[in-house]
């Protein structure tokens, strides 16, 4: 029999395995959907090599053969998850590089985005949050209200136009030696995919706050005296951080896979760019690599984040365990 010292770390430990459990679950089918579905709807890759005159009818039956292509469907998908598990993503059809070098060369301007845009979404996130779920009637409480449903709502491309537009027209009449519209800049993508995604947070964040300031020890707490400072907030956040790490951890996953249209606007380089290049030319092995590593930003940041919120609220973990 466990001793009682023991039993939260018990639970903790078979949260840990279930999440690990269904992180590879979750793995495994987005793996799966991806490779049939590019199969399936996209017919044969090799059929765009001959269309544009890139190869010869004998050189596409050759990398057909090379690819598996002429075998069925399912021993595509065995050999596929074979190569997969001994980490190889296959080639590119037009480069013939290594699709994991390919992916490599592009994922630090993205990591290194994606990371300055999470920054920015959680400070973001946790001051409009704060600021419309303490003071919802106040003033600063209203505008952080307004600024927590522009960003919810306007799409990533528009805010992205406003910031170039905006910077541009700082940079002209104010501070001209400020270079934040230059190409490939790291400031205005950032503050761009940031903002987007602080929205969901804030939203969050003043959802939880009005609920909880409304709650019995926090109203007892006012009746005694104590004033809404740091230390009561911190009391009535905390309930509401469980749900603000794994929103978070989302938020993670999201900025990594999701930079398609802030690197296309801003013309960055990176995951994006490399995706819709892949699409539209019909390289699906490179495709799957962004599918697979996609997946897996995903799933481990998503497992993570429900462990961290376990350990945050007890209620979770002893509901899992």
């Amino acid at each position: 029999m466990v001793s009682p010292p023991d039993r939260p770390r018990t639970r903790l430990l078979t949260v840990v395995l279930r999440r690990a459990l269904s992180a590879l679950g979750t793995l495994w089918a987005a793996v799966t959907l991806a490779f049939f579905a590019l199969r399936i709807a996209g017919g044969d890759p090799t059929h765009s090599l001959l269309a544009q005159g890139l190869a010869s009818p004998e050189q596409v039956a050759a990398l057909r053969s090379h690819l598996g292509l002429d075998d069925s469907l399912t021993t595509q998908y065995v050999h596929y998850l074979g190569d997969l598990i001994q980490g190889d993503l296959g080639e590119s059809l037009y480069t013939g590089r290594n699709v994991t070098a390919v992916i490599g060369e592009q994922l630090p301007p993205s990591l290194q985005l994606a990371l300055s845009a999470f920054v920015v979404s959680l400070i973001l996130g946790l001051s409009l949050g704060l600021a419309s779920g303490w003071y919802p009637r106040r003033v600063v409480g209203r505008v952080a209200d307004a600024l927590s449903a522009l960003a919810t709502g306007l799409p990533v491309a528009i805010v992205g136009l406003i910031a170039i537009l905006a910077a541009a027209y700082l940079s002209r009449m104010f501070l001209p030696a400020l270079a934040l519209t230059r190409a490939g800049g790291l400031v205005l993508p950032s503050l761009t995919l940031g903002f987007g995604a602080s929205g969901a947070l804030a939203r969050a964040i003043q959802a939880g706050l009005l609920e909880t300031s409304a709650a019995p020890y926090l109203v007892a707490a006012r009746a005694r005296g104590i004033a809404r400072g740091a230390r009561l907030m911190w009391h009535a956040l905390r309930p509401v951080l469980p749900l603000a790490v794994s929103l978070s951890a989302l938020q993670a996953a999201f900025l990594l896979s999701g930079t398609v249209v802030t690197e296309t606007v801003f013309s960055r380089p990176g995951l994006g760019r490399l995706l819709v290049s892949a699409i539209l030319d019909g390289d699906y092995p490179v495709v799957q690599g962004l599918v697979v590593l996609g997946a897996a930003v995903y799933t481990l940041t998503h497992s993570v984040a429900e462990v961290i919120a376990s350990h945050l609220d007890p209620r979770l973990r002893d509901a899992e365990a």
